[in-house]
């Protein structure tokens, strides 16, 4: 089944941002959408957040499979593909301003961060997007998740989080490179 999970942030939900938007565009492609709503964003606890992953995702993912993670939900996302005894080789895994450490301006999500595991993913396509001017999680941070996965950061030109309210409703640059890994025929 052509499905993809998108994971939202702190104090975030499904209908925030661009994520409805992406999840128009990719029915084309015949993919189903579930954007996860993780409970209590505005305070999360770190086994709410697993256990809802879990409910959602467990036997869920195959080689169609398409993640889509935003901010705090990346953390997230690579802990609760960390945790599965047996990862399956998903399609993409599409990390957006993502981070594995603590951050100095967002202490009340200390915790919940020290509980999370970051291993290497088993997917086809790993991108990682940050912007280059991010008030909320450093280029820094995200750069270094990266390197701890073995990938290159995509730096956009954007002083921001990628936020509704900064004119992120819609994300052409995702969607561009949602399309290249839809129509890579190698898959």
């Amino acid at each position: 089944m052509k499905q993809l999970f998108i994971i939202h942030g702190y104090q975030a939900n499904p209908n925030s941002h661009w994520f409805n938007w992406i999840a128009q565009k990719i029915q084309h492609y015949g993919y189903t959408t579930d954007i996860i709503e993780l409970p209590n964003p505005h305070k999360p606890e770190y086994h709410a957040w697993y256990d809802t992953l879990k409910h959602h995702m467990d036997h869920e993912l195959n080689d169609q499979t398409i993640i889509i993670a935003h901010s705090l939900g990346v953390i997230t996302t690579l802990n609760y593909l960390a945790r599965l005894s047996k990862a399956p080789n998903i399609k993409a895994l599409i990390l957006i301003s993502g981070f594995h450490e603590k951050l100095r301006n967002l202490p009340e999500l200390d915790a919940f961060i020290s509980q999370t595991i970051v291993r290497n993913i088993n997917a086809q396509h790993i991108l990682a997007l940050a912007a280059t001017n991010d008030p909320i999680v450093d280029n820094a941070a995200s750069n270094r998740l990266s390197q701890l996965l073995n990938i290159n950061t995509i730096n956009i030109e954007h002083d921001g989080h990628f936020l509704a309210e900064e004119g992120y409703t819609s994300f052409e640059f995702l969607w561009t490179q949602l399309q290249h890994i839809l129509n890579d025929k190698k898959d």
